[in-house]
């Protein structure tokens, strides 16, 4: 299958179901719907593509925090959040990443340690 066919066909086959269930009893807004769905991106947008890149691994392991524990192998991007936000230098850090890349655990590993090394 051709994406870009594909995505005329579904497209095509969308205006067609709209223009045909919602058909107007109003003479004045007769061509209103048709006007809308010939816009091309009144209703339709993309198509989009996304890639599922593999993130690049961290070379640290996981026992960059000694005390606490890492049930995985940090990402490259974790590792360098984790330079930043370890102690005695910590610096003003922001992560931007896909979803799904960890950056939660970019700030939450840090702070666990930090709790744990000062829980007096």
């Amino acid at each position: 299958m051709i994406p870009s066919v594909l995505a005329h066909e579904i497209h095509d086959s969308i205006a067609e179901f709209i223009s045909t269930e919602f058909r107007p009893a109003t003479p004045s807004f007769e061509n209103l719907l048709k006007e809308f769905l010939d816009k091309k991106e009144s209703i339709f947008k993309g198509p989009y593509l996304s890639l599922g890149l593999p993130f690049r691994q961290g070379i640290g392991g996981k026992d960059y925090f000694p005390d606490v524990p890492i049930a995985f192998p940090p990402h490259l991007h974790q590792e360098l959040a984790f330079s930043r936000l370890k102690a005695p230098n910590y610096q003003s850090t922001l992560i931007a990443t896909g979803t799904g890349s960890g950056k939660t655990e970019c700030y939450m590993i840090p702070i666990l340690d930090y709790c744990y090394q000062n829980q007096e």
